[in-house]
């Protein structure tokens, strides 16, 4: 029987197996083309050992060279090769699943994200896309958005998921490899191989919990996810990618009423803004004096205006409710947004900081933009932003979109024709007031010259 008889026969014998074990699929092949374990080591350059081991199966997780390397001196090509890659990957080990923490429950209803769920869940399972990034502002919900999705996954098993997230777990729980590689590869650490033998050619869903992905992270994600085909990722991050691929799915602060408020008997509760809803659900004994008062209900819903519906800044305000009456808070919240913002007795002043960021890495064009939208005092539509600008260009438009992102624009309901509004946020605009605006003149003209 010539080699070509051999080879043909080793292949046909990989094709065959139904979910075989690497070990006994490496040493058919090796049988069918009739070399020993010492002849495949001086074709491959890989040990005897080595191929004992892997042969036996007391090797599960080869290196991916030492399996290329094995694999050119079997000659296989093609298919059969791809065959026994996916032999080496194996299922997503199950006693390694099993080990996983699941999604952790949530302890209440999440609000107003209704759609952005739905999005979501249709780009992991219909969109094909294998890389979303929850990009927002901080304390605009990214994590507990990722947690719902991630459960409804969970729930209704249309593919394992990994959950993942800083310092998890009680203390003494023993180290769970997944998690620890996982950790390594968005620290710096360049090893693959393990990740990629574990998670395989299998559709699983890798949730990176309250992780912010930087350039860096996102780097290696992307190499994990070339060699891995049905692995997923869903993480948070605070800007667009740099890369074209990917999706980027954009998380805006809840919707806010622009118009006065009034529930009490007049407007159904279908019309209160997702802002007024969440303030609410925080105080079950404000919600049954708003629904009885229509000026308690205006004044929560002034509330979650000046703070622009941001769901932490929200629930920070309702702490503050039990110690003050909801005009008093309101007037709080016109003329230091920030304090109440934070809860009483925290003084870190996150969301300042977080906004103050956002504000200081603008370059000068876009900080000009930035200042001129921010004298408009009520809701524009970009045909009214090109106006206020002075022109229309990409230049404006990217701008516009980058502050969108980056949480210093938000968007604002539509005008009477269904054009989409935006507006600078309320919490903005006082860290405005105290720089000065830049002196760019015409710098936004000059952009496009």
């Amino acid at each position: 029987m010539n080699s070509s008889q051999n080879h043909d026969e080793c292949t046909r014998a990989v094709d065959q197996q139904a979910s075989p074990s690497l070990g006994s699929v490496l040493k058919a092949a090796r049988r069918r083309i009739g070399v020993t374990q010492s002849q495949l080591a001086d074709l491959s350059s890989v040990s005897v050992r080595a191929i004992r081991d892997l042969e036996l199966d007391l090797t599960q997780n080869p290196r991916r060279e030492t399996l290329r390397l094995l694999l050119d001196g079997l000659r296989l090509t093609g298919a059969q090769r791809a065959r026994v890659e996916e032999a080496a990957a194996g299922p997503f080990p199950r006693g390694m699943l099993d080990s996983l923490a699941p999604p952790p429950a949530a302890l209440g209803p999440i609000i107003g994200r209704e759609r952005d769920i739905e999005a979501l869940t249709d780009l992991i399972e219909l969109g094909g896309h294998r890389l979303i990034r929850v990009v927002g502002m901080a304390g605009v919900g990214k994590s507990r958005l990722i947690q719902e999705v991630a459960g409804a996954m969970h729930a209704s098993a249309q593919m394992p998921v990994v959950w993942v997230e800083p310092d998890a777990g009680p203390a003494g729980k023993p180290a769970d490899p997944v998690r620890d590689r996982i950790t390594a590869l968005l620290g710096g650490d360049p090893e693959l191989d393990y990740l990629a033998t574990a998670f395989g050619t299998n559709d699983v869903l890798l949730v990176l919990h309250d992780v912010t992905v930087g350039p860096g992270p996102e780097a290696a994600l992307r190499r994990l996810l070339e060699q891995c085909r049905g692995l997923h990722v869903l993480c948070e991050a605070r800007e667009g990618s740099q890369w074209g691929a990917g999706t980027d799915h954009p998380v805006f602060p809840l919707a806010v009423s622009e118009r006065p408020v009034s529930i009490a008997g007049r407007e159904p509760a279908s019309a209160v803004s997702p802002a007024l809803q969440l303030m609410l659900s925080r105080r079950s004994s404000l919600e049954r004096e708003a629904l009885a008062d229509s000026r308690t209900a205006a004044a929560l819903a002034g509330i979650c205006h000046s703070l622009d519906g941001i769901p932490q800044a929200i629930e920070a305000a309702a702490a503050w409710l039990l110690l003050y009456e909801p005009a008093q808070l309101l007037d709080l919240a016109r003329r230091d947004p920030f304090k109440l913002a934070t809860s009483p007795g925290n003084d870190s002043g996150d969301l300042r900081s977080a906004l103050e960021r956002s504000v200081n890495a603008l370059d000068p064009r876009d900080a000009d933009i930035l200042h001129r939208l921010a004298t408009q005092p009520h809701p524009w539509t970009m045909a009214q932003a090109f106006a206020c600008l002075g022109h229309v260009g990409d230049s404006a438009l990217s701008a516009i979109h980058l502050l969108c992102t980056r949480g210093l624009v938000r968007p604002s309901g539509w005008d009477a024709g269904g054009t989409p509004r935006f507006t600078v946020l309320n919490m903005v605009r006082p860290l405005l007031a105290e720089r000065t605006a830049p002196t760019v003149p015409a710098v936004v003209a000059a952009s496009t010259a």
